[in-house]
């Protein structure tokens, strides 16, 4: 498509691959205005319109993401974004759609003729890996929202200057709008077919007909109205490794460097306002695999001292099977970052306790100890007392049955903290029950019987029992059978 008013509109070239039209770069810049005798440049025309145009977005046109489900749209244009990137540091999304700006990147790339290539062959290559189209609709404009009408029309084109705008656009057909069914019926009605019928229509008349949307998104192509743009934020990653000047054996020796990149590490975490609860600490080798440390965290931190420490603590118990020449931290996952709250009352240094320094002292004993070593508790919803508690490892988290909402099902009734694993029949002698020594029921029974379909047959009366030290016992009788009496736990 060609501008009749100007040259300054030129077409971008066709992605069928028979075609071998090549994108026209920009052309030159004009030539600067005269200089007066003392050296002060005189303002022109050409430094003028250089200033009203100091954009130029590139939009794509993906039309064949609109078969995909919402949530897969926003991933695909999350990493067709991250492709964008390397040509643009402003990627803005839109529906089905992701436009950059390339202004600013002209000068680096020698032209847009390199920036289409670049873009077209990361684009093609990573619908294709998806098994989508690779065929897509580009244009680039001055305006966001021109360059996207451009884009749907289908009309891969160039313009480069905003004063061509309203001839450029002026062809299209008003389908590429953003329209409902009833304004492209009233539109329809009206005998308007492309967006330069539009132009001949007072504005007041089509905002009480259109609505003020449908003004204001035609100033926007037209670079008459500001557009806000929903940019793209690349996710944060963090890798950082340093060279040793020489072989190092001694892992103490390693410790002033570790500590050096755990800096770097923890400002970049405070300036992005983020923590870390999982990252790799790998040592490399000459001729040999890199030994990894995989430090976990229960509670995401920042602290540099916190993160030594649980180094410390792994280099005590490592052995490495060669000389390090070099060492590379890298985060594996990223979460958000919550202060500690300080008590409003001041507290007595000595008694003072928080969840953070008991958090602290498990990471450490697990890094002590070893992955699995660690275990806590945790109820499961079973009938069967053998079967009501898992043990699960530290930094494992209860499953859904084990949230707040499981609490309600729990039994109110008092359970022993300390369960043997084979319950220990009781005498009874002249009718009463013996445990060392004699022992009396003080509450009770609990009757306890298992589903059908749990695989276990339990029916049990439990009662719990006090003996002469007055320690409480938690005994059961069988309701079937031969109707012995058990002891299944201690209270605490």
């Amino acid at each position: 498509m060609k501008d009749p008013d100007s040259e300054a509109q030129l077409p971008l070239p066709s992605l069928a691959p028979e075609s071998g039209a090549q994108i026209l770069q920009l052309p030159a810049r004009p030539k600067p205005p005269p200089e007066t005798a003392t050296g002060t440049k005189l303002p022109g025309p050409a430094t003028t319109r250089r200033a009203q145009t100091n954009s130029l977005w590139y939009a794509l046109y993906l039309p064949q993401l609109a078969e995909l489900d919402p949530q897969r749209q926003k991933k695909y244009l999350n990493t067709l974004a991250g492709h964008m990137q390397n040509v643009s540091s402003t990627v803005s999304f839109h529906p089905l759609a992701l436009v950059c700006e390339v202004r600013s990147s002209l000068k680096y790339f020698a032209g847009i003729d390199l920036i289409h290539e670049k873009l077209q062959k990361l684009v093609t290559g990573q619908l294709r890996q998806w098994g989508l189209a690779e065929t897509f609709a580009y244009a680039a404009c001055p305006t966001v929202s021109g360059s996207l009408l451009l884009a749907r029309s289908g009309h891969n084109a160039l313009i480069h200057r905003k004063e061509n705008l309203r001839s450029a656009l002026g062809r299209l057909s008003v389908d590429v709008l953003d329209l409902d069914r009833e304004q492209r019926r009233r539109l329809s009605n009206m005998g308007i077919r492309y967006l330069r019928d539009i132009w001949r229509l007072p504005s007041d008349g089509l905002c009480r007909r259109f609505g003020s949307g449908f003004v204001e998104q035609l100033n926007k192509a037209l670079g008459k109205a500001a557009e806000p743009t929903h940019n793209y934020i690349p996710p944060p990653a963090f890798v950082t490794s340093f060279d040793l000047p020489y072989e190092i054996e001694n892992l103490d020796r390693l410790l002033p460097v570790a500590d050096e990149l755990l800096a770097q590490l923890c400002d970049f975490l405070r300036r992005r306002d983020l923590s870390t609860s999982h990252l790799a600490f790998s040592l490399l080798h000459e001729k040999r695999d890199c030994t990894e440390i995989d430090i976990g965290l229960r509670k995401a931190s920042r602290s540099q001292s916190h993160l030594m420490l649980l180094l410390e603590t792994h280099f005590d118990r490592l052995s490495i099977p060669a000389p390090i020449i070099a060492i590379k931290i890298e985060v594996k996952k990223f979460d958000a970052f919550f202060p500690e709250r300080d008590s409003l009352l001041a507290e007595d240094a000595s008694t003072r306790y928080s969840d953070s320094n008991l958090t602290q002292f498990m990471e450490q004993l697990q890094a002590r100890l070893g992955e699995n070593h660690v275990k806590s508790v945790s109820n499961a919803e079973q009938h069967c007392p053998e079967h009501a508690s898992l043990q699960l490892d530290y930094t494992e988290k209860s499953g859904p049955s084990n949230n707040s909402g499981a609490s309600e099902r729990v039994s109110p009734n008092p359970r022993p903290m300390w369960l043997l694993q084979q319950p220990r029949q009781l005498n009874i002698n002249k009718g009463r029950l013996f445990h060392r020594r004699p022992i009396r029921i003080v509450s009770g029974p609990e009757r306890i019987e298992s589903h059908w379909w749990a695989g276990v047959d339990v029916r049990r009366d439990y009662y719990i029992a006090r003996e002469h030290n007055g320690s409480r016992l938690w005994i059961y009788r069988e309701k079937d059978g031969e109707r012995k009496w058990y002891l299944h736990g201690y209270f605490a």
